[in-house]
């Protein structure tokens, strides 16, 4: 019943946006109250089956990692709180628990799947699928309803021919694009260990040909959905770890792809343009006075970051309270529970301390899951271990620049592989 409800949480995810409901002056989404809900119930069975939850709980690997990061948060928010009213602290609050049942879910997942190889493909299998739909759901999208600019008065951005599917957002949706293509691309490097990067003969080892064409047909939709969204943070979100693993397994293919998107780059207008103005908005958050003049939504996000940085200085220690922003931001849009950075969000919200706990518990993430894979058997999920490891560099490179850390529709599956990554080979089956 537990991973029936894991799986279960991952296809809600398909519904994106058009499961948020609107409730006093804020918004949550359906995901919200499943989580709880699947959390509850994984407790509830232990409980029945009269397992002590504290014990179990400190099974998970990175549990006090984790919990030094919550309690933080929450003492933040309790130093803040003097200043708040009892709405705004139930406001506040709500980000907290958010970010406390997704960090649940990756507890479930690492108790439902450890040492259940089967339930582990299955979710991997059940993630790629995901993707794959989401952008099947933005082709449709983009050829029905190309231009956003009418969802600017909910508050959404305005966007123009990009591919956004049922999440509303490219940036977003291009980050888990970019991290489900790293983890395939951490188990194509494991099966293809430096042999011929075009004959496929290491995946035709393992798998039929149908699966193996099934491999290449989701790697060539997700990359093309990738690139239409034509998001620029997603983009450094995929070259980072896919360099890196080009690097560890085939460096023929690296320099080859290289060279192709150098020459190619200069007759795709729409993606020089991004570049351009990728360009033009560092400029202008680093200089007062530019002419450079970025497009709408990074304009926003220049002027969003500036906000962030100055409250960052005037509240270094404790910061404002987790997650109070949004009674700070001065525009009452959808991304207004935090700064278009994930890190500054932190250093907003929780202080230098907050910020110190986020960056160790991440750090002990990637050691721990890296190490696994090490000592990990089967090729796939060790492919999925080095590709989550790796993926967890680009991630931090792009939450420079979008706060993805706190999406919980992308999140979601960071957790989750979180949970899977963390689970330790027992059989020595390949």
């Amino acid at each position: 019943m537990i991973f029936f409800l894991i799986i279960t949480a991952l296809f809600i995810t398909l519904l994106g946006q058009f499961l948020r409901f609107e409730v006093a002056g804020g918004a949550f989404l359906f995901l919200d109250i499943f989580l709880p809900f699947l959390f509850f119930c994984w407790a509830g069975t232990h409980i029945i089956n009269k397992k002590n939850i504290w014990t179990e709980l400190k099974k998970f690997p990175l549990f006090f990692e984790g919990l030094l990061v919550l309690i933080i948060f929450t003492l933040s928010l309790f130093f803040s709180a003097i200043h708040l009213s009892l709405i705004e602290i139930a406001q506040s609050g709500f980000y907290l628990f958010r970010y406390f049942f997704l960090f649940s879910f990756a507890i479930v997942v690492f108790h439902e799947l450890h040492t259940d190889e089967k339930k582990q493909i299955i979710f991997i299998k059940s993630s790629i699928l995901i993707a794959v739909l989401l952008a099947i759901l933005g082709f449709i999208q983009l050829f029905y309803y190309p231009d956003f600019r009418a969802m600017a008065e909910k508050g959404w951005d305005p966007h123009i021919g990009r591919l956004l599917s049922t999440w509303f957002d490219p940036n977003f949706l291009g980050s888990f694009f970019s991290f489900i293509l790293v983890i395939m691309a951490g188990i194509f490097g494991v099966f293809v260990q430096k042999k011929s990067l075009f004959s496929f003969v290491s995946l035709k080892k393992n798998y039929n040909n149908q699966q193996s064409y099934i491999f290449i047909f989701c790697t060539l939709t997700l990359l093309i959905a990738l690139l239409i969204t034509f998001s620029r943070s997603a983009l450094l979100a995929f070259i980072i770890p896919i360099a890196l693993i080009g690097l560890l397994y085939f460096r023929t293919l690296l320099l080859v792809a290289g060279l192709f998107i150098i020459l190619i780059l200069p007759f795709s207008p729409r993606a020089s343009e991004r570049i351009l103005d990728g360009i033009n908005s560092a400029v202008s958050v680093a200089e007062t006075q530019t002419l450079f003049m970025p497009d709408p939504t990074a304009r926003l996000r220049v002027e969003n970051f500036k906000q962030g940085i100055s409250l960052a200085e005037n509240n270094f220690w404790t910061g404002i309270g987790f997650n109070s922003i949004r009674l700070y931001k001065t525009q009452n849009i959808h991304s207004s529970g935090g700064f278009d950075s994930s890190l500054l969000t932190v250093m907003v919200t929780s202080g230098i301390f907050g910020l110190f706990a986020f960056l160790f518990f991440y750090f002990s993430l990637a050691k721990k899951v890296l190490w696994n894979a090490l000592q990990e058997k089967n090729r796939v999920i060790k492919g999925v271990k080095i590709g989550f490891t790796i993926s967890l560099l680009g991630i931090f490179a792009q939450s420079f620049f979008i706060n993805s850390l706190f999406y919980s529709l992308f999140m979601l599956f960071v957790f989750g592989f979180m949970g899977l990554g963390l689970t330790k080979s027992k059989k020595n089956n390949t």
